[in-house]
C-alpha cells in the first residue's frame, strides 16, 4: 500500500512540474491588406471578387451583402465591399501562416479582381 501511495504522488508531483512549463508559442499568421476604389456597385465587387478568389482555386467560404471569402489549406483571403455614395471601395485581407505566400496570393488576387 505504502509503494501504492508513495507512486502515486510521485505522479502528482511529476504532474504539477508539467504546469510550470511554459506553452508552445505558435506564430501568429500574417495579415496583408489591399484596398481600391472602383466605380461599380457593391454587387459588381462581389462578381469580381468571387472570381479572383476562384482563379487562386481557394474554396468559398462564406458569402453575404458585402463580403466574402475563400479559403485553403494555407491562405485565407476576404474581400468587402463598402458603397460610397459616388464609387464602391473594395478591401482585401489575406492571411497565412507563410508570410511569403500570403502576399504572393493577395498580389495575384489583385491581379485577377
Amino acid at each position: 500500500m505504502r509503494a501504492v501511495i508513495h507512486t502515486l504522488g510521485a505522479g502528482v508531483v511529476g504532474l504539477g512540474a508539467l504546469g510550470v512549463i511554459p506553452a508552445a508559442q505558435a506564430e501568429p499568421p500574417g495579415v496583408y491588406y489591399a484596398w481600391q476604389s472602383l466605380s461599380g456597385d457593391v454587387d459588381q465587387c462581389i462578381s469580381r471578387a468571387s472570381q479572383a478568389l476562384n482563379s487562386q482555386d481557394l474554396a468559398l467560404t462564406q458569402a453575404d451583402d458585402n463580403s466574402i471569402a475563400g479559403q485553403s489549406d494555407q491562405v485565407t483571403a476576404v474581400f468587402v465591399c463598402l458603397q460610397n455614395p459616388s464609387n464602391t471601395t473594395v478591401m482585401m485581407i489575406v492571411s497565412s501562416q507563410d508570410a511569403v505566400q500570403a502576399v504572393a496570393v493577395r498580389e495575384a488576387l489583385k491581379a485577377a479582381f
